[in-house]
């Protein structure tokens, strides 16, 4: 790892351009992110500050130029030697979506509001012009449908939202736009469901599931597949690199924020069928009452929380935003940033998988943890399939 000392010597040297910071960019949204820049001609050394930084074979980058900091974004001190000098800031780090710490209201809200609000007064206190924020298409989403929403609709009330993530990327998102100056330019690019072959989040958890025979039937308000769009990996690099370039403009737009998708709007569970399939495993096809699951996967969300400390398969979010339609209008992204969506990559993730079919899926859930979660969803479909008739 890196010391302080001889980070701010080693940027010292690259005092005549100025460096990119990406908090958060040890993952898979930030190798793409990388790749995308380097790609299209950015020579600008990157620091990625990250405390588990990950290596993905699939993208390309030229490590030569990036230094990875295995350290929290919250440690101030270290904030004041990677932001000096530097340009611009892409943060991408947040908790809460998914996970066991997604029931710690405190702490996702600590992180994600506040921790964003102290980084974006260090990149105002260090002299930074441009910051980009990774924000989420759960800022506009409260459980009810949405029909090619545009950046215009007014973002729900704080009470609304159906888990901490959500509130707190709201809240968060808020603060940066409204943070945005000529001298400091800021802008919010909003994911869904961000999948790629080796997207170790999103894609893992549902070739897990559909591995383990869980990915077995459908949800849907609507008495029909939901619809939805998704956003692949090289596509929100692609925007993240168009709107640094928007920023970079005198006259740019800043203070905006954009819906990223890919370009298909399609069911929900058959976006998956080439996984599935890639599995060996049959595409789901009989739907399992909605009403049933909306009571059950509460309970059960409240019991792995708070029982037995660990995440749930299905939080009440997931659920909800698996059940209902939610699309997305990308017409922003394209006439302001240039944004040209590639087409989906879900061909390329049924062959990624392919290849991994005579190994076993290194599963984020234990064994345990799998067959508790299992029986405790029969457990209270039994219960709540006898509580109905009293109901």
């Amino acid at each position: 790892m890196i010391s302080a000392k001889k980070l701010t010597k080693k940027l010292s040297k690259k005092k005549q351009m100025g460096h990119f910071v990406i908090i958060g960019g040890g993952g898979y949204l930030g190798a793409n992110i990388i790749h995308r820049l380097q790609k299209h001609g950015c020579e600008n050394k990157i620091i990625v500050v990250d405390p588990y930084p990950r290596a993905f074979q699939t993208i390309s980058i030229n490590r030569d130029n990036v230094t990875f900091i295995k350290k929290s974004f919250l440690d101030s001190s270290l904030l004041d030697v990677v932001l000096k000098n530097a340009e611009a800031v892409f943060h991408l780090a947040a908790v809460g979506h998914t996970g066991l710490i997604a029931g710690n209201k405190d702490y996702v809200f600590d992180f994600n509001v506040n921790g964003t609000k102290m980084l974006v007064h260090k990149c105002q206190e260090h002299g930074v012009s441009r910051f980009l924020y990774a924000s989420s298409v759960a800022v506009s989403f409260i459980g009810q449908p949405l029909n090619n929403v545009s950046e215009d609709e007014p973002l729900p009330s704080a009470e609304k939202y159906l888990d901490y993530y959500s509130a707190s990327k709201a809240e968060a998102e808020i603060f940066v736009l409204s943070q945005s100056t000529p001298k400091f330019k800021t802008t919010a690019l909003r994911f869904r469901g961000i999948y790629g072959p080796e997207d170790p989040n999103v894609t893992h958890k549902v070739a897990t599931l559909i591995k383990n025979g869980l990915f077995v039937g459908k949800v849907s308000v609507h008495g029909r597949e939901s619809k939805s769009n998704a956003s692949s990996g090289a596509n929100c690099g692609q925007a993240f690199e168009l709107a640094d370039k928007m920023l970079q403009k005198p006259d740019g737009l800043h203070g905006r924020a954009y819906y990223i998708m890919d370009e298909e709007e399609t069911g929900q569970y058959q976006f998956w069928t080439p996984l599935v399939l890639a599995l060996g495993k049959t595409p789901p096809s009989r739907f399992i009452p909605y009403e049933l699951m909306r009571v059950v996967v509460p309970q059960f969300e409240h019991l792995c929380y708070g029982l037995l400390k660990t995440a749930p398969l299905l939080t009440k979010f997931e659920l909800s935003i698996l059940a209902t339609d939610n699309t997305y209008d990308i017409s922003r992204a394209r006439n302001e940033l240039g944004y040209k969506p590639e087409p989906s990559l879900m061909s390329e993730v049924a062959k990624y998988y392919q290849t991994l079919e005579e190994q076993s899926i290194v599963s984020s859930f234990t064994t345990w943890r799998l067959i508790v979660t299992s029986m405790c969803i029969l457990f209270f479909s039994i219960a709540v399939l006898y509580l109905i008739p009293l109901i």
